[in-house]
C-alpha cells in the first residue's frame, strides 16, 4: 500500500512540476517577444475589430508576429485549442516520466525475480520467495501466482491434475494482470500522438480565418500584409507537431520496454509451472 501511495504522490508531483514548467516557459516567451521590436514598418496584423498597425506595435514595444501576439488577439477556440494542446504536453510528459520510473523498477525486480525462481528447487522455495515484500511493484503478478501455490501446499500432493490447472491458471492470470498494469498509460500516448497534429491544424485553419477576416476589414492583401497573419496561424501547426512527436517517441519507447518485461514474466511463470510435478 505503501509503495501504491508513493507512485501516485510521484505522478502528482511530476504533472505539477512539468505544468509548472510549461506556464513558466510561456509566461518567459511571451516576456521575451514583447520586449522586442519589429523592423518592417505598418503591418496590419490584429484580427476583427481590434486590428492594430505595425507602426503602433513598435511604439507599445511589441512583436505583431510572436507567439503573445496570437494569445492576446485570439478569440476564445483559438485559446481553447492552445490550452489543449498545453494539457496533452503535460499529460504526455508526466505520463512518460512516471512510467519510466516504474518500468525500471518493475525491469529490475523481474529480473531479480528471474533468477530467485531459476534457483529455487521446487514450489514451496518459489512461494516462500515471491511472497515477500521485496517483489512489490510485481504484486499483480505474484498475488495470484501466491495463491495458486498456496493451493498447491494444501493438497499434500493430491490430485496432482487439478493442482496443475490451478497453478496453469493463477500463472496466466498473473501475466494478464500485469500486462494491463505495465499497458496503463499508453492510450494517453497515442491517442495524443495521433491527434495532437489535427488539433493544431484545426487552430491554424481557425486562425487564417480570423486573419483573412481581418485583412478584408483593412481593406489591403499585398503580401506583407498576408505573410505575418498567416505565419502566425501556422504556429499552431508547428505546436500541434511538437506535442505529438515526443509522445510517438514515448509511446513506442516504453512500449518497446512492456514487451522485454512480459518476456521476462512469461520465462518466469513458466518454470513456476514446470515446478508443480516437484511437490
Amino acid at each position: 500500500m505503501v509503495k501504491v501511495v508513493r507512485t501516485v504522490d510521484i505522478s502528482k508531483g511530476l504533472f505539477m512540476f512539468c505544468l509548472a514548467c510549461t506556464v513558466f516557459f510561456i509566461f518567459f516567451y511571451c516576456g521575451t517577444v514583447k520586449g522586442q521590436e519589429t523592423e518592417t514598418p505598418e503591418k496590419v496584423v490584429d484580427v476583427g475589430s481590434s486590428m492594430l498597425s505595425e507602426e503602433e506595435n513598435n511604439e507599445n514595444g511589441n512583436n505583431a508576429y510572436g507567439f503573445s501576439e496570437l494569445w492576446s488577439q485570439g478569440d476564445f477556440v483559438a485559446r481553447l485549442t492552445l490550452i489543449v494542446l498545453l494539457l496533452m504536453s503535460v499529460g504526455t510528459w508526466t505520463i512518460f516520466f512516471t512510467k519510466f520510473l516504474d518500468q525500471r523498477r518493475i525491469y529490475t525486480h523481474a529480473n531479480e525475480l528471474k533468477s530467485v525462481v531459476n534457483a529455487s528447487k521446487n514450489s514451496s522455495e518459489i512461494l516462500q520467495s515471491i511472497s515477500s515484500d521485496r517483489f512489490e511493484s510485481l504484486r499483480v503478478f505474484t498475488s495470484p501466482i501466491c495463491d495458486s501455490l498456496s493451493f498447491a501446499e494444501k493438497s499434500n500432493g493430491k490430485d496432482i491434475e487439478m493442482v496443475h490447472e490451478v497453478i496453469h491458471n493463477g500463472v496466466q492470470e498473473g501475466v494478464s494482470e500485469m500486462d494491463m498494469e505495465i499497458q496503463k498509460g499508453l492510450t494517453f500516448l497515442a491517442t495524443v500522438g495521433s491527434t495532437a497534429p489535427f488539433v493544431g491544424l484545426f487552430g491554424t485553419v481557425w486562425a487564417i480565418y480570423h486573419a483573412l477576416i481581418g485583412i478584408g476589414i483593412a481593406g489591403e492583401a499585398t503580401l506583407d500584409k498576408v505573410a505575418g497573419p498567416v505565419g502566425e496561424a501556422l504556429i499552431m501547426t508547428a505546436i500541434g507537431l511538437a506535442v505529438a512527436v515526443p509522445a510517438v517517441l514515448a509511446y513506442n519507447w516504453l512500449l518497446r520496454r512492456n514487451k522485454s518485461i512480459v518476456r521476462i514474466i512469461s520465462n518466469v511463470s513458466n518454470k513456476i509451472v514446470y515446478s508443480v510435478p516437484s511437490t
